[in-house]
């Protein structure tokens, strides 16, 4: 019987290891291979076996070529593309470069974003490149399936778990959020109104460019004395933040492309973390409708906010964290099931 193929994890990103939401993803696949991260950008940081497990930043000439000297005789290299749409020139590249091995393209959300128009089109372009690049596709929500049929889902998750809530205010909703064109701000103002002795903590980051959400932000704060703007967060501080609240209020836009597609990591935060989660329908929500509150209009959104406060609504005793040890299994499991590992574990 041929043993099971031993992989090579070689993730690539475009985002900071330390506000990259994939690096969670990136310590859980250390633990089933050896595993190389490298942060593209005009000179990389790279770490892994190749740099003896240190972070080593490098010219791209150094970078490509230890990308290429990355051949092992024990382990398949699995690339997994988590660079959105920033590099395909390199990562074309990289192709041709990089030992063979099984690529992986991250659809972990419409990587078209905002973007409108000319921009738009050359997203698509981009983004459709990058799947024909691939050998397989995860998707984040399950209705990305719809952009890429043969995607196959692997999902978000969280690295926290539940702790003490000794600290949670039963006057407070935390709103934690990515300030875009995604949320739903007169929604949110509707129910910060209709609940003028709670107050709503709104924690996130606006764009430096989305002078729109700014403005909509600015006038919500304005209009609504309970709400209170704290400002940025980094993944560090998710802990102690959400140890202070009961619960979380994520109202986003409904019937908009911009939420149609996303599997939002604040959901597995709070959730993990011992909050309850209530939603507008956007589909993920409607997905996890089993352990989260999901309500469509400002009337149901207040009485299911006061009913969590007063401890007479809870969807938290059947909730099961989702983790990034799931996810790396699942990962795993996805690329054992390619028929790409298949040929490269005959031809060995």
């Amino acid at each position: 019987m041929r043993s099971e193929p031993r992989f090579h994890f070689v993730i690539l990103t475009c985002r900071d290891p330390d506000t990259d939401f994939r690096r969670p993803l990136v310590e859980a696949l250390s633990a089933l291979g050896p595993t190389t991260y490298a942060w593209l950008r005009r000179r990389p940081l790279v770490s892994g076996p190749a740099t003896g497990g240190v972070t080593r930043e490098m010219s791209l000439v150094r970078f490509l070529a230890t990308m290429a000297r990355l051949r092992r005789r024990d382990a398949i290299p699995v690339y997994l593309n988590s660079t959105n749409t920033y590099f395909p020139g390199m990562t074309l590249v990289l192709r041709l470069l990089a030992p063979r091995g099984v690529w992986c393209f991250d659809l972990h959300d419409d990587l078209r974003y905002h973007n409108t128009g000319l921009k738009r089109v050359t997203e698509s372009l981009i983004v459709r490149l990058l799947a024909a690049l691939s050998h397989e596709i995860v998707h984040a929500a399950p209705t990305l399936q719809r952009l890429f049929p043969r995607s196959r889902h692997l999902g978000n998750a969280s690295h926290l778990r539940p702790g003490r809530r000794d600290a949670a205010r039963a006057d407070a909703v935390l709103v934690i959020a990515s300030f875009d064109e995604r949320l739903d701000f007169p929604f949110l103002a509707a129910v910060m109104r209709r609940n003028p002795g709670l107050t709503f903590d709104l924690r996130g980051w606006v764009r430096a460019d989305d002078a729109p959400t700014r403005k909509a932000l600015e006038a919500l704060l304005a209009a609504c004395p309970n709400a209170v703007y704290h400002g940025p967060y980094a993944m560090a501080d998710l802990p102690d933040m959400l140890a202070q609240y009961k619960v979380t209020l994520a109202p986003y836009r409904t019937g908009s492309p911009l939420t149609d597609y996303i599997d939002p990591l604040r959901f597995y935060h709070c959730l993990n973390a011992g909050l309850e989660v209530v939603s507008t329908p956007i589909p993920q929500a409607v997905t996890m409708s089993d352990c989260i509150h999901v309500v469509t209009d400002v009337d149901t959104c207040s009485a299911t906010i006061l009913a969590v406060l007063d401890g007479r609504a809870a969807k938290q005793p059947d909730y099961a964290p989702v983790t990034w040890e799931q996810k790396a299994r699942r990962f795993k499991e996805i690329v054992l099931d390619s028929q790409r590992t298949q040929a490269l574990a005959a031809a060995r």
